[in-house]
């Protein structure tokens, strides 16, 4: 069976308990490359996934939420260093107030430019929708259980990215540790894929608190490490399309190197 693992990660980040600089992840990073993987975007994983094209022998995916300023320079360029190219999917509320207001100076402005945006798409990066405003899926759908309120926010999202990047975008992230059932419903009617975040062994869905593996359909008990069980981890031809993994590289299931290097080489596992 193929396994896929996937990364993510919102930027660089200094504070908190797993800060992620460039030099961190350039070793993470680093370790893809020595074990041969080959970075994939949702196109790719789309022509396999429902139509039986053929990937690399060994894929990968590195997938970034959140237009910060640092994906298209110490994020790009890490990757870039080792042959890979990324999957962003971009908030557009974040990008809507930079313009309404005066523009900050690099120093200090920490939302990408629509032009930094674009360079990262000509380096072939691959954009995906991730709402306005980031809303709570979970407890939106309590609140506007018709599903208006994120129709609106999909809609919005898509309009945005198409004027500005002149891309309609095909796969979806899922805000936070939070899903719902209206939220897959909308998200089906318009993309492809729709993705989730792996921080630990709860989900935020319709509501209640969920294991995550139960929500993706995983049997066994979760890890000693704080996570789901190890199948969770990756996408498989198993995987339902609209709640696709992804690893944080922030926390501490996959934030040192043997622990990203063991994901990695967990993947290679038949």
């Amino acid at each position: 069976m193929v396994r896929i693992p996937i990364t993510m990660c919102h930027g660089i980040r200094h504070d908190g308990d797993y800060p992620l600089t460039a030099d961190h992840l350039d070793r993470l990073v680093k370790i893809a490359a020595e074990l041969n993987f080959e970075s994939i975007n949702y196109d790719q994983l789309f022509q396999w996934f429902q139509e039986g094209e053929e990937l690399p022998h060994r894929p990968i995916m590195f997938d970034f939420d959140h237009p910060v300023k640092s994906m298209r320079y110490e994020i790009h360029d890490v990757l870039n260093k080792y042959g890979y190219a990324g999957n962003l999917f971009v908030n557009t509320g974040p990008v809507d107030e930079l313009y309404a207001k005066p523009m900050p100076s690099d120093l200090v402005r920490e939302t990408m430019t629509w032009d930094e945006m674009g360079q990262l798409i000509e380096s072939g990066w691959h954009i995906g929708a991730h709402t306005v405003t980031h809303p709570n899926l979970s407890e939106l759908s309590l609140e506007d259980a018709s599903g208006e309120k994120l129709r609106a926010e999909l809609e919005r999202c898509d309009e945005t990215l198409k004027k500005h990047l002149g891309i309609t975008p095909k796969d979806f992230a899922f805000t936070g540790t939070s899903w719902s059932s209206i939220a897959e419903r909308e998200v089906s009617k318009r993309y492809r894929f729709g993705r989730l975040w792996i921080v630990g062994t709860e989900y935020q869905v319709d509501g209640k608190r969920t294991r995550y593996a139960d929500l993706v359909g995983v049997d066994g008990p979760d890890e000693a490490d704080g996570g789901p069980p190890i199948a969770a981890r990756y996408i498989t031809k198993d995987s339902p399309p609209y709640r696709l993994p992804s690893m944080e590289i922030q926390r501490s299931l996959i934030y040192d190197t043997d622990a990203f290097r063991r994901y990695l080489e967990g993947a290679l596992k038949t």
